[in-house]
């Protein structure tokens, strides 16, 4: 399957290409993220964009039940032309349970470049459980 800007398209048997718009992509606002630094660069495929800014699991976080999820999806903000929100949960951690990520991208050409980013916690513990910008004190 080819995406092509916003819409996603497959060959069907007769030739002709079915395509369906993408969807919006439901995600939290850029406000309940803490900004991440933007690369000065494009990115050939969004898996390249995804592998800049979340980082392979140690070989502890391995051996946890860490289960990582990705969804893309348009941006319904105006900021870029897609979304893609990748959360990761299951941290065998006693304060911090997972990470979730906020990356806009723009087209540009065949490539993407990132014009927003950020990254929250999932506080595992006490009166502050939940997500958060910053991990527990």
């Amino acid at each position: 399957m080819n995406t092509l800007g916003f819409f996603s398209c497959a060959l069907v048997l007769s030739g002709i290409a079915a395509c369906t718009t993408m969807p919006v992509l439901d995600a939290p606002p850029a406000s309940d993220f803490s900004p991440l630094s933007i690369p000065d660069r494009t990115f050939a495929a969004e898996d390249r964009v995804i592998a800049h800014y979340v980082p392979a699991p140690t070989a502890k976080e391995s051996k946890d039940e860490v289960r990582i999820t990705r969804e893309i999806g348009r941006d319904g903000t105006g900021s870029g032309t897609h979304i893609i929100l990748v959360t990761a949960e299951g941290y065998a951690d006693d304060s911090v349970s997972g990470e979730q990520w906020r990356i806009v991208l723009d087209d540009v050409g065949s490539d993407y470049r990132v014009v927003e980013a950020g990254v929250r916690y999932q506080r595992a513990r006490g009166a502050n459980s939940g997500w958060s910008k910053s991990p527990c004190p």
